[in-house]
């Protein structure tokens, strides 16, 4: 990965460093990476769904709260939305064994687009979706390995 470039992380990162705690290698690299992080609305949205406690909806909160005070979040403008359903459209169309996928592909394509919006690089450890995404729409991206 580019020292100087931007990162957005998908949500597959920060739930990597929630479940492996301080000392796992995700929030390690999220830690050494802060200065150049920004974060994706779209993430900002899966993690507070996935808060399930007072607690934990407290930290997603006050990370979220954290980032907006530092004008760290990228948000999808209209144009962006528009992109993301054309992208999808033509892949339901071209690649028909994938219907049943697109709905699940909208998330992670918006993080894709807002990436781009901002020339930044996409870090995941969802290898999958975003490898498919790459065959349509051209953007930076590093896959992690998923831990074992």
């Amino acid at each position: 990965m580019e020292r100087a470039k931007r990162l957005l992380f998908d949500t597959s990162v920060y739930i990597g460093a929630i479940r492996g705690g301080l000392f796992s290698s995700a929030f390690r690299l999220l830690q050494e990476s802060l200065p150049r992080t920004h974060l994706a609305s779209v993430v900002a949205a899966e993690l507070l769904a996935g808060a399930t406690t007072p607690a934990a909806r407290r930290a997603v909160l006050t990370f979220i709260r954290r980032a907006h005070a530092v004008r760290r979040v990228v948000t999808p403008d209209a144009s962006t939305w528009e992109r993301a359903g054309e992208l999808l459209g033509h892949i339901r169309q071209g690649e028909p064994h994938l219907r049943s996928k697109t709905p699940t592909l909208w998330n992670d394509l918006l993080i894709a687009l807002s990436a781009r919006q901002i020339g930044a690089t996409v870090v995941t450890q969802n290898a999958r979706d975003f490898t498919l995404l790459r065959q349509h729409l051209r953007f930076d991206l590093h896959i992690l390995p998923v831990p074992a």
